[in-house]
C-alpha cells in the first residue's frame, strides 16, 4: 500500500459528474452525480456490480464515451483543465494515451491480429513521442517488452498476437499502455479473462511498473480479492453513484453503507460449510427513470423509510472515509455488520 499525501491537490477530480445516454429513444442516466478524488502515486479501486457505472465513469475521463453518450453536466479536472468541456477529438488526444492510459478487461479485442505485436507497440511509441527515430523506437520497444516479462523481444517483437496465451497479451496491452509513461494507468478488470495463476502475475506486474514508472492506478473490478490485494483506497459504486469511499482498511473492515456491507456478505470466500452463500436479492433500479430516495433500499432488508423518500447525503465519516447513507444520521438505528464481515475481519486482518 502506498502513503498519500492528500493535503495537495488531487491530479485528477471528478465533480458532480452527470453521464447520460441516447438509447432507443429514451434517456438512460449512467453516472448520477458522482465525485471522487484521485491523488498522485496511489491505486484507486472502483468496485460495484456489473452495470454500475465503473467503466463508463472512468471512459469518461478519456474521451471514450460511445457516440450516443454525453456528458450531461458536472467537471472532470485533470492538472487544472477541466475536460469535460472538450469538444473535439483533438483536446482528447493530447491527454489519451500520454497523460491517461486504459489497458482493457479482453486483450485479443484490444490487439489488431493483423499486426505483430512489436508494430503495435511501437506505433504507439512513435505517436506521442514523436522526436523519436524508427531505430530508437524499436529499441524502446524491445525494453517495454522485457519490462513487462516477455523473454526474448527481438524474436517477439515479429509475432502476432494469436501466437501468445491470454496472460502474455495481457502483458503486450500493458506494454502499450504504459509505453508513453502516463500519469494515470487505468486498469478496467485486467484479470477476469485469465485463470487464478496468470492473475495473480498480471496483478504483480502492475505494482512493480507503479513503483519503476511512479504510476497512479485505477482498477475496476469487482473482485474484492484482487481489491484487497492492491488498493489503499477503495470507492463503491451503485446505480451510477458513488455510494462510500474510504481507505482499503474501512471499506473491508469498516463498512458503512448497506450496498458495501451486502457486497462484502457475499464473498465467496466467506462461505461457511453448511450455510448458505449471501446474495444480493432484487436487481439494480431502472436507470431511464428518475430514482427516489437510496438507489438501494429496494433491495437492502434494513431500509428505513426515509430511504424511500429522500435522496441521503454524503456524510464525512472521518478524513479518509465517507459514505452516502441515512444510516449516518443521528436518528437512525443502528444496524448491526454482518456476520461475514465480522469474519473477513478476524480472517484477513490477522494476515496483515
Amino acid at each position: 500500500m502506498t502513503s498519500i499525501d492528500r493535503t495537495l491537490e488531487p491530479i485528477l477530480e471528478l465533480k458532480d459528474l452527470v453521464i447520460k445516454f441516447n438509447l432507443r429513444g429514451k434517456t438512460l442516466t449512467a453516472i448520477r452525480s458522482a465525485s471522487l478524488e484521485l491523488y498522485k502515486g496511489e491505486s484507486l479501486a472502483i468496485v460495484g456490480e456489473s452495470g454500475s457505472g465503473k467503466s463508463v465513469l472512468t471512459k469518461s475521463c478519456m474521451g471514450l464515451l460511445d457516440a450516443n453518450g454525453w456528458i450531461d453536466s458536472g467537471e472532470i479536472i485533470y492538472k487544472g483543465n477541466n475536460m469535460s468541456t472538450f469538444k473535439v477529438e483533438k483536446d482528447w488526444l493530447k491527454i489519451r494515451g500520454k497523460e491517461i492510459a486504459m489497458v482493457f478487461q479482453d486483450p485479443m479485442t484490444s490487439l489488431n491480429p493483423l499486426k505483430t505485436i512489436g508494430k503495435q507497440v511501437q506505433e504507439t511509441l512513435e505517436l506521442h513521442q514523436k522526436y523519436l527515430n524508427k531505430g530508437d523506437a524499436k529499441t524502446a520497444t524491445y525494453e517495454l517488452l522485457t519490462s513487462v516479462g516477455i523473454d526474448n523481444p527481438e524474436k517477439r517483437y515479429k509475432q502476432y498476437p494469436h501466437e501468445f496465451s491470454g496472460g502474455m497479451r495481457q502483458r503486450i496491452v500493458i506494454a502499450i499502455a504504459v509505453a508513453c509513461r502516463p500519469e494515470i494507468l487505468i486498469c478496467d478488470e485486467p484479470t477476469t479473462a485469465l485463470d487464478v495463476t496468470i492473475q495473480a502475475q498480471i496483478i504483480e506486474l502492475l505494482e512493480s511498473l507503479q513503483r519503476v514508472y511512479d504510476l497512479t492506478i485505477i482498477y475496476i473490478t469487482h473482485d474484492l480479492g484482487v481489491v484487497a490485494h492492491v488498493a489503499d483506497r477503495v470507492a463503491v459504486m451503485y446505480a451510477g453513484e458513488i455510494v462510500e469511499v474510504g481507505t482499503a482498511d474501512e471499506i473491508f473492515y469498516e463498512p458503512i453503507h448497506p450496498y458495501t456491507n451486502a457486497l462484502l456478505s457475499s464473498l465467496p470466500q466467506l462461505g461457511v460449510k453448511g450455510e448458505d452463500l449471501s446474495a444480493i436479492k432484487g436487481t439494480p433500479p431502472n436507470l431511464f427513470k428518475t430514482i427516489k430516495g437510496d438507489a438501494f433500499a429496494p433491495r437492502n432488508p434494513n431500509a428505513l423509510k426515509v430511504d424511500f423518500l429522500h435522496e441521503p447525503p454524503m456524510v464525512q465519516v472521518s478524513p479518509t472515509h465517507k459514505a452516502k447513507t441515512w444510516l449516518l444520521d443521528p436518528r437512525a438505528p443502528k444496524v448491526p455488520v454482518s456476520e461475514n464481515v465480522i469474519r473477513l475481519k478476524n480472517e484477513w486482518g490477522s494476515n496483515e
